[in-house]
């Protein structure tokens, strides 16, 4: 999710004293021992299959929380009572831009603290003695808004249906999470994506008192949370500390300002009295959450990772020629209509060409000319958008790989359904897969056969890879056929029809 236009182009052992086996605890609620002390989760059934149940593991520290601000955050310290796991912690503090976009993707509004560096773990009820693979799940947001607890990222369907570990994180964001500080060294500025790396750390730990394996963990994240899978592959941790990575919808990488945003702030908070620069870093990180916020809503500031050679940067391309990315299988893909929700944070359609082609006037005009030259200024954004951020990206990232030898698998998702749209028009828009891929889709009287059809469709597909990475989703992979690419739209979670790759990016 890109709800800002300065971020539009970016396209979450102690041992167990009581004779069971280390990590189980026989109880009425699952019960888990972890270096840092028991969590005791709940059992639901799933909604999509109300036959099934679930253990639920909601809100599990994985960092000292809350952070101290504009700091890396640090393990967490021990809890000497049972953590009780029933129910959802406070999402990271939000900047939404504008009310289309709070409106689309905070609804119903989630409460916000600072106090959010927890996780949600997702399992079967019956553990496996080898493990169940796990997915590792990065929330998008344009690094301004987000959250583990948002019901889509419910992973109950994938654990009780495909016997998979799911895991979903909250990380900080906007200028919580990426300050745009100069004096903070580089290494100590991208404060959301350290919050990633730390809970992934947490996960190879730890996931096997939930029953999984750590050796069988897939990354996977849309949008913001794609391009953090992205840079998790050019700057892996080391050890590795996953086998697999899946990105949607994810795009080039974030082009703001956060320098000069952190000096709008540091002036409208009154914190720049000083001569000395580190105070003014204090006199914010003293100021009240909500007074920030307002700072950064009045003035449309926008933070993002900056280039540290740590968690981000070089680019992919680059990273592969010098052979610098960690090689594991790679799914990726992109939805059919990226742009229709972001058109309205957009500027006009010839800037946005101006954005991407600079002063080449001839690569421009060809450009324009791809489009019908009756078009609307907000059908031009809204297919540019889609074309030059989200698809050509992806079509780039899935040739390289695949080019130098990587085992990569390409989608398109081409689905739409009226229980599923922002407005009438948005077609198969930016998240749109997201309700689909993990089976939280509306269901009730509008809930039709091909969205229940396509659903279990993705997540067998989803599943697949997640349980033998190698293997591949079910189709072939890029680079090895004429068709490389799975369409999944309403049909074809029946047909299960293949595309040829140069017709979607249109060449």
């Amino acid at each position: 999710m890109f709800p800002t236009l300065t971020l539009l182009v970016l396209c979450l052992g102690l041992p167990i004293c009581y004779g069971f086996p280390h990590g189980i605890h026989n109880s009425s609620r699952p019960t888990v021992a972890l270096d840092h002390g028991l969590v005791v989760g709940i059992t639901n059934q799933v909604p999509s299959a109300p036959h099934l149940t679930v253990n639920q593991y909601l809100g599990v520290p994985f960092a000292k929380s809350p952070p101290r601000r504009f700091e890396p955050s640090e393990d967490p310290e021990p809890w000497k009572y049972p953590w009780d796991a029933s129910y959802f912690r406070p999402s990271c503090i939000q900047y939404f831009g504008n009310d289309e976009f709070r409106r689309i993707f905070n609804n119903p509004p989630l409460p916000e603290s600072e106090d959010c560096l927890y996780l949600n773990v997702f399992a079967p009820p019956k553990a496996s003695p080898e493990g169940l693979p796990v997915l590792f799940w990065i929330h998008g947001g344009s690094y301004a808004l987000g959250s583990a607890r948002i019901p889509a990222y419910d992973g109950s369907s994938f654990a009780a249906i495909h016997g998979i570990v799911v895991v979903t994180i909250n990380y900080r964001t906007n200028v919580f999470g990426f300050p745009g500080a100069s004096a903070i060294p580089l290494e100590r500025r991208n404060i959301g994506l350290l919050d990633q790396r730390k809970a992934l750390l947490w996960v190879n730990k730890n996931i096997r008192a939930f029953g999984g394996d750590s050796s069988r963990v897939t990354i996977f994240g849309e949008s913001a949370g794609g391009w953090s899978v992205k840079q998790l592959l050019i700057n892996p941790p080391s050890p590795r500390q996953f086998r697999a990575a899946i990105l949607q919808s994810q795009a080039f990488g974030p082009q703001t300002d956060s320098e000069k945003s952190w000096s709008i702030l540091v002036n409208e908070l009154g914190c720049n009295n000083s001569d000395l620069v580190p105070s003014s870093i204090d006199c914010v990180a003293q100021a009240p959450a909500e007074m920030i916020r307002g700072v950064l809503e009045i003035h449309k500031l926008g933070f993002a990772p900056v280039i540290d050679n740590v968690t981000n940067g070089p680019s992919f391309q680059d990273a592969m020629n010098e052979r610098q990315t960690i090689e594991v299988p790679i799914l990726i893909g992109t939805n059919a209509h990226e742009g229709t929700v972001l058109a309205s944070v957009m500027p006009p359609a010839e800037m946005l060409l101006d954005s991407i082609f600079g002063n080449d006037t001839e690569a421009k005009r060809l450009a324009r000319l791809a489009y019908p030259l009756n078009a609307t200024d907000a059908d031009l954004k809204s297919l540019i958008t889609t074309d030059y951020t989200y698809t050509c990206t992806t079509s780039a990232i899935a040739n390289t790989a695949a080019n130098a030898g990587q085992k990569v698998w390409r989608y398109y998702f081409n689905a739409s359904f009226p229980n599923n749209q922002p407005f009438p028009w948005a077609g198969a828009w930016h998240t749109s897969e997201i309700p689909i891929i993990f089976g939280t889709y509306r269901q009730d009287h509008t809930t039709t056969a091909e969205q229940f059809l396509l659903s279990r469709s993705m997540q067998q597909a989803w599943g697949n890879f997640a349980k033998s990475p190698e293997s591949g989703p079910g189709w072939a992979e890029v680079g090895t056929s004429k068709k490389s690419l799975r369409l999944f739209d309403a049909d074809g979670a029946v047909s299960g029809q293949s595309l040829n790759e140069k017709a979607v990016d249109g060449i």
